[in-house]
């Protein structure tokens, strides 16, 4: 055999070894991936109860940048969080694929509205009524949470870390009260 075609055997071999030890290397245990989506899930909640900007926000007020940006802020947490996830996981729980592509989605539609709302803020130099951001949302009702793309399984998994109280704790999402491990249940019997 001629040196040419060890080299291409060689890479062949080489290739091929390569993407055989990169899906080797994901995990593959239901428990962790349930585990992880909810970390990553608890993290942005834990985000917007710190964030000093949603704490002062008021509704009386049109919305404003430094809100929009911190938004934004929360959103790439999330999204940097199931990139990592997608990345490093192996996802063969269908349960646990339709959280994930639901989270996914309903974050990148939220990504997109406050990136076209940040853009218009920029251009009116951050200056509008409450009147001004009617108008603006009504024109640009395509972003509209009501279109933002979502799954059951996600819509549920808001559900179970929602509290369900006449008086609403401010402190639920570090209180002993707030639901853990609930994406378990997709792993079968524990």
């Amino acid at each position: 055999m001629s040196n040419k075609k060890y080299l291409v055997v060689f890479l062949l071999f080489a290739f091929c070894s390569d993407l055989e030890s990169s899906s080797e290397e994901k995990i593959d245990d239901c428990i962790q991936l349930a585990d992880e989506i909810e970390r990553v899930f608890d993290e942005i909640q834990i985000e917007a109860y710190e964030s000093e900007i949603y704490r002062t926000y008021s509704y009386i007020d049109a919305t404003k940048l430094d809100y929009v940006n911190e938004a934004l802020r929360i959103n790439k947490i999330g999204l940097d969080g199931l990139d990592s996830i997608i990345t490093n996981y192996e996802i063969k729980n269908l349960d646990l694929e339709s959280v994930i592509d639901g989270f996914y989605n309903n974050f990148q539609d939220s990504k997109n509205a406050n990136t076209a709302l940040e853009k218009h803020l920029i251009s009116i130099n951050n200056i509008w009524t409450i009147q001004d951001e009617v108008q603006w949302w009504d024109d640009n009702q395509d972003y509209s949470i009501k279109y933002w793309r979502t799954s059951d399984e996600y819509r549920d998994l808001l559900s179970s870390k929602s509290q369900n109280t006449l008086t609403p704790d401010p402190d639920f999402v570090v209180s002993d009260n707030y639901p853990q491990g609930v994406l378990r249940k997709y792993c079968g019997t524990l």
